[in-house]
């Protein structure tokens, strides 16, 4: 007899996953209404596994569930991104150092190869290509570091900075800066140097939050 409950499961994580990409990849933006008839149809799911993917969702701060409206596109604060920002920066700092300690020679290969794609990325001013790889390069930090319970908790605030990390490389001057702090952090990184890694990854998340929340206070007027 088939176990319905081991077919039911990869559903379900498969909903999540593309429920989660939607969001994280623009399709849905902060503050829009996510209906159920609609996606149901998106995805081909029924409406159960539907409603445990936007659990899981909710779960992670993606979505928030309104009085009359249903579920909703998160959208961020500025107190919001102020918190992600410092979460950020201290498990970022914690993956990259154990990754200088527990990442394979084919691992960390792979971190020079994404790293050249950035850096082409960049030159060409191509946002969204710059978006693309750095997701790829620290995916390759989080599985390296060694740690699941770090590497599911730098995912969630990875997911909830997508539209952050967009904001703050539209600003002048910001891609060149990323290209060149990303550039220090991937020499230490191949160095095994984890001080200097370290620092170079506080230094990165830091001047990022400090782009994205300065863009934000002019968007919203605040002093």
């Amino acid at each position: 007899m088939m176990d319905c409950t081991k077919t039911a499961e990869p559903l379900r994580r498969k909903t999540e996953d593309a429920l989660r990409d939607a969001i994280v990849g623009g399709t849905f933006l902060p503050g829009t209404r996510l209906k159920e008839r609609v996606l149901t149809d998106m995805f081909g799911v029924s409406r159960t596994s539907l409603r445990e993917a936007l659990r899981q969702i909710e779960s992670e701060g993606l979505i928030t569930l309104e009085p009359n409206r249903g579920p909703v596109v998160a959208t961020l604060t500025y107190e919001d991104a102020e918190e992600i920002y410092e979460v950020r920066g201290m498990l970022e700092t914690h993956a990259c150092v154990a990754f200088c300690q527990r990442a394979s020679k084919a691992q960390m290969n792979s971190l020079k190869v994404i790293f050249a794609a950035i850096e082409t990325a960049c030159r060409q001013g191509d946002i969204e290509s710059v978006l693309l790889h750095s997701a790829e390069y620290y995916q390759v930090i989080k599985e390296g570091c060694g740690n699941r319970i770090l590497r599911k908790m730098l995912s969630q605030i990875h997911n909830r900075t997508n539209i952050l990390r967009r904001l703050s490389l539209s600003q002048p001057g910001r891609m060149a800066d990323t290209l060149a702090e990303l550039q220090e952090l991937t020499d230490a990184i191949n160095a095994r140097d984890e001080s200097a890694a370290g620092k170079a990854s506080t230094h990165h998340v830091r001047q990022a939050g400090r782009i994205a929340l300065r863009a934000m206070r002019d968007r919203l007027k605040i002093t």
